[in-house]
């Protein structure tokens, strides 16, 4: 919303220019947000809640779906869902932000908490038009046996991580967090398609001198 009231001129610009490049592409490659529609659609409507189970059945329902037009078909529950999946969910099914929750556990990090059906996890992501994921985040699993039965289910060596289960052996408590990518969020506001064109110091595969 502030960029939208303090930075009108340069949204302005942003969205005249990636009109001009939607021109150019395939129709069915060309977005139903411009620039600021894409901003007010967040600003402006309730974000919808639900499981990642119920997320997974929307899709392989769906006539996207059915009618092979994503290029990761939805197959099994488990399967993690890519970025057109995502937008899918939030620009053409309930066409508001989606917040999906309880992630199967195979697709998440060891360390987050697992819920009471023994298969999903603690952890969540927020969708957004254009990009999909936002932002990421987990409960993480403060219960000793749990976290190291994890980590024995997946050939996970505990010396490795002894500094880790020390933080839950000598008392921890429920705590959770989230990450919000910060070159996502300003290629969200600005409307680059490319990520690179937003990352302030540019990284290239074998360009690291040391």
């Amino acid at each position: 919303n502030y960029a939208i009231e303090h930075n009108r001129e340069d949204l302005d610009f942003l969205a005249q220019r990636l009109a001009e490049e939607e021109k150019q592409k395939p129709q069915q490659e060309r977005s139903e947000f411009g620039l600021i529609e894409k901003l007010d659609f967040v600003v402006k409507n309730d974000f919808e809640r639900l499981t990642y189970t119920d997320a997974l059945t929307i899709l392989k329902e769906s006539n996207h779906n059915k009618k092979k037009k994503f290029q990761y078909p939805i197959e099994d529950w488990g399967m993690d869902l890519q970025s057109e999946h995502e937008r899918y969910l939030v620009e053409k099914h309930f066409k508001k932000p989606v917040i999906l929750v309880n992630y199967p556990k195979q697709i998440k990090s060891f360390y987050m908490r697992q819920n009471d059906d023994g298969k999903t996890v603690a952890a969540m992501d927020i969708l957004a038009p254009g990009i999909g994921e936002i932002v990421g985040g987990s409960q993480r699993e403060e219960r000793l046996d749990l976290l190291e039965q994890r980590m024995n289910e997946l050939n996970i060596p505990a010396d490795e991580l002894s500094w880790y289960l020390d933080t839950r052996r000598f008392g921890a408590v429920p705590h959770a967090g989230f990450g919000l990518g910060f070159e996502r969020m300003v290629q969200f506001v600005t409307g680059m398609t490319n990520i690179r064109d937003v990352i302030p110091f540019p990284r290239t595969p074998k360009n690291a001198e040391f």
